[in-house]
């Protein structure tokens, strides 16, 4: 099972990470900084890359319930701030019994890799069907 959505990382969204996390790096936020530093302009958080695997996880696969075990994510390279990208998740082993999964999680941005990695997850059953169960 493959699962893919695009999303775009606005100024509004870095402002409201950079507040939360006290991360005041320009090469954030700068334009000049980051120019400076060799790229096109300020550049993506890698929390902000991770809560859009937060919100695939918890709302699409598996979804609703999902418990994280572990994550593994590589940045190969930056994304821009207002560029648009592709989160994809990909199941890669399946423990059904024990409701965990092995997914392995891409995002792209303009035919670019940006970032890969794996996230285990467990998404137990209700209380009620364990319950029945025994």
């Amino acid at each position: 099972m493959t699962i893919a959505f695009d999303f775009t990382v606005t100024t509004d969204r870095m402002e409201a990470f950079r507040s939360i996390s006290g991360d005041d790096n320009p090469i954030h936020f700068d334009t000049f900084f980051a120019r400076e530093r060799g790229f096109d302009g300020p550049i993506v958080y890698g929390g902000l890359l991770i809560a859009e695997v937060s919100r695939l996880l918890g709302t699409a696969l598996p979804g609703h319930g999902c418990v994280w075990q572990s994550l593994t994510m590589k940045f190969r390279r930056p994304l821009l701030v207002g560029e648009r990208a592709q989160l994809e998740a990909e199941v890669k082993h399946e423990t059904p019994p024990l409701g965990i999964r092995l997914i392995r999680l891409t995002i792209s941005a303009g035919g670019r890799r940006i970032a890969e990695g794996e996230a285990m997850t467990l998404l137990p059953e209700p209380r009620s069907a364990r319950e029945a169960a025994e």
